[in-house]
Parts: C-alpha cells; structure tokens; sequence
C-alpha cells in the first residue's frame, strides 16, 4: 500500500508552552473476544487540549475509548495516566480521574436529575457506604448550574428529552472531576442545538480547567469546529494524527472515508469545513 499523504506524528502540538502529557497509549492492541480490532496505537493525550477522533463506522472508535477507560482491558501493549502504569490504578481511583460521556445511556429507574448528577461524587466518597454522600454538595450544584440544568434538578430523568438527559450525563461526568473527559459520540443523536451547547461546555472545561479530551466524532464539521488535535482512524490503526487544520485536508479525508470530500474555509468563521463532492 502506498504511503499515506499525510503520516506526520507529532510528539507536542505545537504551542506557546509545554503541554503536559497527561495519557499516553504504547504498542497499545485492542479488541473483544480475542478479536483485534485496534492494533499497536501509540499516541497521547494533553491536559488542557480537546482531541478528537475520526473514521468510517466500525474502526473501533468505541472500542477505543472502553480500553482507555477498562471497560475493556488491552489486548497487547500499555497505558500510562501521569506516567503510572493505568493497569495498576484501582478502579475506584480510576474513576476519579477519567469520566466517560456515552453516545447513550439507558436509565431504567425514575432518579431525578439531582440524583443522577450526584452519582458522580461516588469515586470521592469513603467507606463500605460512600460515607459524604450529599445531594446538595457544592459541586453538584455547580455543574447543574454550568451545565444550565438546575431548573430540570428534580425532574425525573425518564421524562426528559436525548438531548436534556446528555446534558444529565455530562453534569455526572463534570460531578467526578476528572483529569481526563472521554465522550463517546455524545452529539450523534441530538440537535444542533443540544450538540453545540454539549460541546462548549466540554470546550470551557479543557480551556478554562486544564481538563484533558478525547472525543469521537460523527460529524467532521463539529470536528473541525472543536478539536485541537485530530486521531484518524481507519483499517485498525491510526491513519494519521495532528492538529485539526494539517490533517484535515481533501486528500487525507477522502483517503479515510473512501469518498471524495471537498475541505473549504467559510468566510469569517476561522475554522475549515468538510462538504461531499456531488
């Protein structure tokens, strides 16, 4: 096979500062039920830069972020969280340090949204009863109120809309405060609306408190709107990575969807855009 155009892996973004390496994946293999899907990545991951990734349906985004978080553990190779081996993190420890946005979560019981949000003070509770637990803590309060859900507190979250119980998800990810933000698909059934507001407010976190991201894209043009940094995946590996405005170009894209893409800059947005060649 030919050489991608564009292969360049860069180790820092490059920037005004040293950016903090705070995840880095080495030879890192991934899969299910001994099927590879994702093969000897290497790759990291920034506190204080939103990286996104990209590529056809079943490259093994998904899987991707349940390694990283252990839902699934690696097939091969290791994971490093502030230069600790993750594998020797306790789960509970691990959990106060990366939080997870699903694409969905199905939440069979009526808790009321205070409720839900709070489940996410869990990892900072002590003891065999999560002794501290409190409905009114301070942080619970404040992602509601961030997250402009607090007027929604004591509905019931089988009786909101998809994009009301994201934005649940989101406050309960916020609630654990966390190093490291994964979002798997969070926007792909929502609105415009929803998805941008979602997205911001990931957006503030990253810039605003040093929180480290790694989301998955559906839409390239959010992608291209939010990311800083960009992994594209495609035939189990990553195709290419770096910063969004040098990986997203017609070739590369074109290349990883087997489709002719157009890339063009809207006037006055400051960002590119991806179109389909008709």
């Amino acid at each position: 096979m030919n050489e991608p155009p564009n292969s360049a892996v860069l180790d820092n973004p490059p920037a005004q500062k040293e950016w903090e390496v705070l995840f880095e994946a080495l030879d890192l293999s991934c899969g299910y039920s001994g099927r590879t899907v994702l093969d000897r990545l290497n790759f990291k991951l920034w506190s204080g830069f939103f990286c996104g990734v990209l590529g056809p349906n079943g490259c093994g985004k998904s899987t991707l972020v349940n390694t990283i978080c252990r839902v699934n553990e690696p097939l091969a190779g290791c994971m490093k969280f502030a230069g600790e081996e993750l594998s020797l993190i306790s789960r509970r420890q691990l959990a106060a340090k990366i939080a997870v946005v699903p694409q969905e979560t199905h939440i069979a019981f009526p808790f009321k949204v205070r409720e839900v949000v709070a489940m996410g003070r869990n990892p900072h509770l002590s003891g065999v009863f999560g002794s501290g637990f409190d409905l009114d803590n301070q942080k619970v309060e404040e992602v509601l109120e961030i997250t402009g859900i607090a007027h929604l507190s004591e509905r019931e979250i089988t009786n909101l809309s998809g994009g009301e119980r994201q934005l649940v998800l989101l406050a309960r990810a916020l609630a654990q405060e966390p190093k490291l933000l994964l979002l798997d698909e969070p926007t792909s059934n929502l609105d415009i609306s929803h998805a941008v507001k979602i997205l911001r407010l990931v957006k503030a976190g990253v810039e605003e408190q040093g929180l480290a991201s790694l989301a998955v894209f559906h839409d390239l043009n959010l992608a291209c709107l939010f990311a800083d940094y960009l992994f594209l995946i495609k035939e189990g590996t990553i195709r290419y990575q770096g910063e969004t405005r040098e990986v997203i170009t017609d070739e590369i894209l074109s290349d990883l969807y087997d489709l002719p893409l157009k890339v063009y800059s809207p006037p006055g947005l400051g960002r590119l855009q991806v179109s389909v060649r008709v």
